[in-house]
């Protein structure tokens, strides 16, 4: 009596699945299933059952068969003969890398997949260099004008003695790596559930570099590139947002064989200001502190802003909280543009905590001729 469950079933599919949704549900199973990554306890039997049903109702001459006679019909089909390995690679080149990297896995499984099928020495081609990460800390003036910043970074530089060959003489000293003919992998038999397998491993010998040097560069001994502090100045644009990532252009590590340089990525942070602070995208607010007598009695007071000082009128019994807009002395509204926004400046009214005896006698004459009264209605709701 046959045991086996219904291979549609096992997929979890209809019978009448397209090729594309049969594809899909294997590639789903089998990657839950693989004995090297499932922590199930029945994974391996799953997997080979996945992969049997997987084999028979992905070729249309066994599908047909299974359909019309079950498994009796699969086998005279010539399923059971072994592990099919081709085609179970081919089910994950490519396309299975969305799963975080199991297309590699498989391809080292099965020994390389498509990717390895048509072998490459190892690319001399100029390369671009790999970018890296800096951060810097500038101030609100500095984010609303721009600035030029100095980093002082550790790069990947290429070295100069040798040009980035690694070898003393690079005409005479290096050689192709007889272990891997260049390669750069060397093909490995091993034994596995399925039987013997071939996969692809870094050549022992050269590093998986292809070649091999026989007299190496005393700089860089051997590796073409070394680290070296390097210090570089950065133009930051007017108007930059904060938290904004800027990206330099070919200012990172230096490229392999002639390439260009990598970019840097300059995170950007804004230092907090005492009594500046940046509102509504494009104004910068200010809380100005003014003098009670100039809040009483009106009149031309001294605004400090990032342009320098401007004369601003206050009308006289000014009060605290008040708000008054100077227009164009602001943010810029882009790195290219010239217009700008407000300065919204606050006034706080500033009383003196402390009197010298001639200002409590002048105060104290002003208090005995006021006709000024406090409005005292509020009183009447207690």
């Amino acid at each position: 009596m046959n045991n086996k469950r219904d291979y549609y079933e096992v997929l979890g599919v209809s019978n009448n699945a397209s090729d594309d949704e049969i594809k899909k549900a294997f590639r789903t199973l089998a990657k839950k299933y693989h004995p090297d990554v499932s922590k199930e306890k029945d994974a391996e039997a799953k997997f080979k059952e996945v992969n049997e049903a997987y084999e028979v109702l992905s070729d249309p001459n066994k599908r047909k068969m299974y359909d019309q006679f079950g498994h009796a019909g699969a086998q005279q089909q010539g399923f059971g003969q072994g592990f099919n390995a081709s085609g179970f690679e081919d089910i994950f080149s490519g396309g299975f890398s969305s799963f975080g990297g199991f297309g590699d896995i498989f391809e080292n499984f099965f020994g390389g997949g498509s990717s390895h099928r048509k072998q490459q020495k190892q690319d001399t081609r100029p390369m671009k260099g790999q970018d890296i990460g800096a951060h810097v800390t500038i101030s609100l003036k500095e984010m609303m004008f721009g600035t030029t910043v100095n980093l002082n970074l550790t790069l990947d530089k290429t070295c100069e003695v040798c040009n980035g060959a690694g070898a003393k003489n690079p005409k005479t000293d290096i050689h192709t790596c007889t272990t891997c003919d260049g390669y750069g992998y060397v093909n490995v038999e091993q034994r596995s559930l399925f039987g013997i397998i071939q996969t692809q491993q870094t050549c022992p010998d050269c590093k998986g570099t292809g070649k091999v040097i026989t007299n190496k560069c005393p700089k860089c001994r051997g590796k073409g590139r070394y680290q070296a502090k390097e210090k570089i100045d950065l133009e930051i644009p007017k108007s930059i947002m904060p938290g904004q990532q800027l990206r330099v252009w070919e200012k990172g590590n230096y490229g392999y064989n002639g390439g260009p340089r990598g970019d840097i990525y300059l995170d950007i942070s804004v230092k907090p200001n005492k009594y500046f602070k940046r509102v509504n995208e494009y104004d910068l607010f200010l809380d100005l502190p003014v003098n009670y007598l100039d809040a009483l009695l009106g009149g031309e007071i001294i605004v400090p802003t990032f342009d320098g000082e401007v004369r601003l009128k206050l009308p006289s019994n000014t009060k605290t909280n008040s708000i008054f807009n100077i227009p164009n002395y602001g943010f810029f509204k882009s790195p290219s543009s010239n217009k700008r926004g407000d300065l919204i400046v606050n006034v706080i009214v500033s009383v003196p905590t402390k009197l010298s005896a001639e200002e409590r006698q002048k105060l104290n004459e002003l208090k005995e001729i006021s006709t000024y009264k406090m409005d005292m209605d509020f009183m009447k709701d207690l």
